[in-house]
């Protein structure tokens, strides 16, 4: 691949073999670790959102392991990959590893925010200062269903869980405020536990929107899916795997950019369903005033859209892209209310809007045959017998299952009442046996 893909980056951690009177084989040696990216994902991530999302998920064939992954998200909502690392398990050498090297070769632009669980391991990695995630300057957030998750385990309280959820997913200081007082007048044991947690980390209100209305790693846990079927190969097919996927992804995804270009269409339909949205409301909003510069702006909304946001008078200032309702500052997308000021002094508002279809430029080229590749000239790479599975047949889930993976269902009904707590055979609504009349 870094013969025929120039800008590919393989990196390959191994381990020395010991005979057994101790001596070092020089010309073999253990996999270990590897890390992988491909130079159109590297290309194309200078152009995406600056957020990734790190997560692991384990390998289903011969030998054990873990696969890390590395993903972010173009402007128009699309799941973009970008490194991959094959590791024994997620420890703080393995999530060192990773991070160290996309760190280096993938995203080292300032200014990133790296979301993940709250894994001591990746918190280590992240704050070493050898992994380079400290300078150039960037962030490190959490997932809020992870914290969701660390909150019912300490608490134990769905009702108050759904508060926390609210509580980060609150677009203002005074939405997370009146959550918070909620969560007071219940529990205070609660209250200590979520303000342990710096708001910075998973609350949208405080996190400056460095995090792009990202509030979870569901990218990452998209992934996972994708390539489950990936995660039962072995080593080589399975970075070939990730290559032939990737290289499909973004022929198809070029293709549409192209035509899009070719249209004069400046946003894919999904980014132009949501701003239409948007118009719409800001068609119901008086622009009260603006200064000589036209950068400040009051708008008044008129009409109550009921869409979760607070309603009345809101202050924009263009040249901070700040907004009081508070999505334009955390999607950096334009709201309404910006909309209606753009509109009051003609200016238009996809100004305001990243650049986002740079992304797929770059293409995946073909690899030769393996027959007309150049002779290997390189140690004997083995096996780690110690990571290969004894068990024969398919392996037994080791999973620990949490309430991240319940999903609420409804509760049987009976079929003749249709109320909950019995079935048909013993529904008291049922009508006896009819009596004969007697003679």
């Amino acid at each position: 691949m870094k013969t025929y893909l120039p800008g590919t980056i393989i990196e390959l951690q191994s381990l020395p073999v010991i005979s057994n009177d101790g001596s070092y084989l020089g010309d073999q040696r253990i996999f270990h670790r590897l890390f992988w990216a491909f130079r159109p994902c590297i290309r194309g991530f200078a152009y995406c959102k600056p957020i990734v999302q790190v997560d692991g998920t384990w390998l289903y064939g011969k030998y054990k392991g873990t696969l890390l992954m590395a993903v972010a998200q173009d402007g128009n909502g699309n799941i973009f990959p970008i490194a991959f690392t094959l590791v024994e398990s997620e420890t703080k050498e393995a999530w060192s590893f990773f991070l160290k090297n996309l760190r280096m070769h993938v995203t080292p632009q300032a200014n990133l925010c790296l979301i993940s669980d709250r894994h001591e391991s990746i918190k280590s990695a992240y704050n070493n200062p050898k992994n380079g995630w400290q300078f150039p300057p960037s962030s490190h957030v959490y997932c809020i269903r992870h914290i969701a998750q660390n909150f019912m385990r300490e608490i134990k309280d769905k009702d108050l869980r759904k508060i926390v959820v609210n509580m980060g997913y609150a677009l203002t200081e005074a939405t997370f405020n009146y959550y918070r007082g909620e969560i007071r007048r219940t529990n205070n044991d609660a209250l200590s536990w979520i303000d342990n947690i710096p708001r910075e980390k998973w609350a949208r209100a405080f996190d400056g929107g460095q995090r792009w209305g990202h509030m979870t790693t569901n990218l990452a846990k998209a992934i996972n899916s994708v390539l489950k079927e990936t995660r039962n190969l072995p080593i080589t097919a399975l970075v070939k795997s990730t290559y032939y996927r990737l290289g499909s992804l973004f022929g198809r995804r070029g293709h549409q950019w192209t035509k899009m270009l070719a249209s004069g269409q400046v946003f894919t339909d999904n980014c132009n369903k949501g701003m239409a949205e948007e118009v719409i409301k800001a068609n119901t909003h008086n622009v009260m005033q603006f200064d000589r510069e036209r950068f400040y702006f009051m708008v008044q909304e008129k009409i109550n859209h009921n869409d979760g946001r607070p309603t009345g008078t809101f202050r924009i200032d263009l040249r901070k892209q700040h907004c009081d309702c508070g999505k334009f500052q955390a999607f950096h997308l334009p709201c309404s209310h910006v909309i209606a000021a753009c509109s009051s002094i003609r200016q238009d508002y996809s100004i305001h809007i990243p650049d986002v279809f740079k992304v797929y430029q770059e293409s995946f080229l073909g690899l030769p045959h393996e027959e007309n590749w150049p002779q290997y000239e390189g140690f004997t790479l083995c096996h780690d017998d110690f990571m290969r599975r004894r068990k024969k047949g398919r392996p037994n889930s080791t999973r620990i299952r949490t309430e991240m993976d319940d999903v609420e269902k409804e509760k049987r009904r009976c079929g003749i009442c249709r109320e909950i707590g019995h079935m048909r055979r013993k529904c008291p609504n049922v009508a006896g046996p009819s009596q004969r009349p007697s003679r």
